[in-house]
This record gives C-alpha cells, sequence and structure tokens, in this order.
C-alpha cells in the first residue's frame, strides 16, 4: 500500500495541467484538458451550491462569474476542438445554460439559479459521460 500512494500522486498530477487558465487566456488555449480545469475550476464549487435555501451576495458574484467562464470555454470547445455535430450541440446547450445562469444569478432568482446550475451540471455529465 505505501507503495500505491506516492504512484497515485503522481499520476494525479500528471492529470493536471500546468497552468490554469484565465478568461483572458481561454481563446489561445491550446489543450482540451486546459479548457476543461479552467470550466470546473469555478464549476464544481459551484455546483455545489445547487439546493442551497439562500444564496449571499458572494454566490451571486461566483454564479455570474461561473456563467461567464462557461461561456468562453463553450464557444472555445465547440470552435477548436469539435468532434461533430453532436460535440458542438453540446457545447452549444452548455452555452445556453450558462446564459440562464447569468441572467438568475443577476436578478437573485434563488429557483432559477438552482435550475440553472442543475442543467448546467447535467450538460457536463452528459457530455463526459459521450465523450470522456
Amino acid at each position: 500500500m505505501k507503495q500505491i500512494v506516492p504512484l497515485l500522486v503522481v499520476l494525479l498530477i500528471s492529470c493536471a495541467p500546468t497552468h490554469f487558465l484565465s478568461n483572458a487566456e481561454i481563446p489561445t488555449a491550446k489543450k482540451l484538458k486546459d479548457v476543461m480545469w479552467a470550466q470546473a475550476e469555478l464549476a464544481d464549487p459551484a455546483f455545489k451550491k445547487i439546493n442551497t435555501t439562500t444564496y449571499t451576495d458572494a454566490d451571486w458574484e461566483v454564479f455570474t462569474t461561473t456563467g461567464k467562464r462557461l461561456q468562453l470555454t463553450s464557444a472555445k470547445i465547440k470552435h477548436d476542438f469539435s468532434k461533430g455535430a453532436d460535440w458542438d450541440a453540446m457545447a452549444s446547450h452548455l452555452a445556453n445554460g450558462a446564459a440562464d445562469l447569468i441572467a438568475a444569478a443577476e436578478a437573485k432568482d434563488g429557483k432559477a439559479t438552482t435550475a440553472a446550475l442543475e442543467a448546467t451540471r447535467n450538460s457536463c455529465r452528459i457530455c463526459h459521460k459521450r465523450f470522456r
């Protein structure tokens, strides 16, 4: 078991990107893996807020920022890393969910925000199941 732990650490490190992308860097990203990490960096913590009964001003800001990041990454994924029509449709679906998330967060509508977070998370799950 002691020999497996260091191996797992090395594997995890080798899977991570060498640099987390800022929004400004997303359009010039060269690797799909880096774009996916840019999505997960904000989306995964936001998804953990699904079904929270109340959101704070900080949450609304995070949701808006997450939605904007997802719009950038989904455009990049569709444009530069396309794997065909189904892939492009999934990227468009994610972008639409991100737009809904932004609108809901800006309106500070808890129900709509939860629905947009759930829809966005489901888009991610469906795409990963199909293409990963």
